[in-house]
């Protein structure tokens, strides 16, 4: 039987073994091996003698205590698994299980991390499947993503509750080796947050990815490849259905080929983003024989006008809206109110920092068939300035030409001496 001077020398031992650890003065393998062995003398002279003093266990406790807290310090630095293949301890010597109870403690909260990981793999995959969706077929939307989220949740729970035994276990192994650590739930988080910030990140993204490719339609319209352009806005569209802009392009695309339900579809779509040119385009198509509407391309116009005033709009913008105004009230006799119109378009077009509004003779056909409707004098200089900058490739333009030529010859101007106001009327 081990005397109460073992006792106290046992946990002297132990003491001084242990003091190290918390002074932070160890570090190797050989100082736990040190510390585990002073502790498993101590047990041994408690078993010999189960009745120490209470300031003795008192202290006993408090050295297990701070043996404890030391556990992932020793634990890094001691294979304690191979030290009690080789050395087996009995369930009452819980120091060489500190490694146990240091998992043990870090698994607490695995239930969490697990439900977790599940959303995180549910939000994922709802991710894949609306940016995947966007690229194939069609943008989904954040009420879509959700539904795709929710359905991918349900049929994961389900996917993890019939996983094998054999399968999550080879997961775990090949975790293990490339990510050791005490916590392998928490790891599994981690890294499926990782897989769905990044695929969030690229949703997010999605909105300037659809501008590149409205760009790329743009700039393949200009070039004349309209399949092309039309493939591009599509996935523009695709990837951001908000993306008027390129909702508006692919309008002025549909216009070109002469598919004007559709373009007058894609025109609507732009106008909810607030783009005055989609008013205009729209109103203009309302202007067009055989049944022209011109009580809605004025309310249109009108829009349109207070739109380009309101967000500053380039001079070509607001040009259009007012020649096409000129034009709306034409067509309703409104003669005074289309000649300020196209006054005011006109004057626009003539500023000197004006260089891209490709169809400045419009304007001057326009008034010069206003002041003609209203029989003045002076619309001779007009119809000269419309056959002037007028383009025939342009179907609305190339009939007022026409018109020009009957009314300049019927003058007595030569149409084909370049409609010069100076131009000589014929003898």
């Amino acid at each position: 039987m081990a005397t109460a001077r073992e006792i106290l020398q046992a946990l002297s031992d132990y003491q001084a073994a242990l003091t190290p650890w918390l002074e932070g003065r160890a570090g190797d393998g050989s100082q736990v091996l040190a510390v585990l062995k002073s502790r498993d003398v101590l047990h041994a002279a408690l078993q010999q003698h189960p009745t120490p003093a209470v300031h003795i266990l008192e202290e006993i406790q408090t050295l297990d205590s701070q043996l404890q807290q030391q556990a992932p310090q020793l634990g890094d630095l001691l294979p304690l698994k191979d030290y009690r293949k080789s050395f087996p301890k009995s369930a009452e010597q819980w120091w060489w299980s500190l490694d146990e109870q240091i998992v043990h403690r870090a698994n607490r909260y695995d239930w969490v991390f697990k439900g977790l990981t599940v959303g995180a793999w549910a939000l994922s995959l709802g991710l894949l499947v609306n940016i995947t969706g966007r690229f194939l077929l069609g943008g989904a939307g954040v009420v879509g993503l959700s539904a795709v989220a929710l359905s991918n949740l349900l049929t994961l729970i389900q996917a993890r509750n019939d996983l094998s035994d054999a399968s999550r276990q080879g997961f775990e192994k090949l975790l293990a080796k490339l990510m050791p650590s005490h916590w392998p739930e928490e790891a599994k988080f981690g890294s499926t947050v990782i897989l769905a910030s990044g695929l969030f990140a690229f949703w997010l993204a999605l909105p300037n990815i659809s501008s590149h490719y409205s760009q790329r339609g743009q700039l393949a319209q200009e070039e004349g490849n309209l399949g092309t352009a039309e493939q591009n806005y599509n996935l523009a569209i695709s990837l951001n259905p908000d993306n008027v802009d390129a909702h508006y392009n692919l309008g002025t695309l549909y216009e070109d080929i002469q598919a004007l339900d559709k373009a007058k579809t894609e025109y609507l779509i732009a106008m909810r983003g607030n783009v005055p040119q989609a008013y205009n385009n729209l109103a203009r198509l309302y202007l067009q024989p055989p049944q022209p509407d011109a009580n809605k391309a004025t309310f249109l116009l009108n829009q349109g006008i207070k739109l380009a005033d309101k967000q500053q709009s380039l001079p070509e913008v607001k040009y259009s809206l007012y020649k096409n105004m000129g034009w709306a009230r034409f067509l309703q006799a409104q003669y005074p109110e289309a000649k300020a119109a196209l006054t005011t378009a006109i004057a626009i077009s003539q500023q000197p920092d004006v260089e891209h509004i490709t169809n400045p003779g419009a304007a001057h056909c326009l008034l010069a068939q206003t002041l003609d409707a209203q029989k003045q004098p002076d619309s001779i200089p007009a119809w000269q300035r419309c056959c002037q900058l007028g383009d025939s490739g342009n179907p609305d333009e190339n009939a007022w030409l026409l018109k020009a030529r009957t009314r300049l010859e019927t003058e007595g101007f030569n149409f084909n001496q370049s409609c010069t106001p100076t131009a000589a009327p014929l003898s």
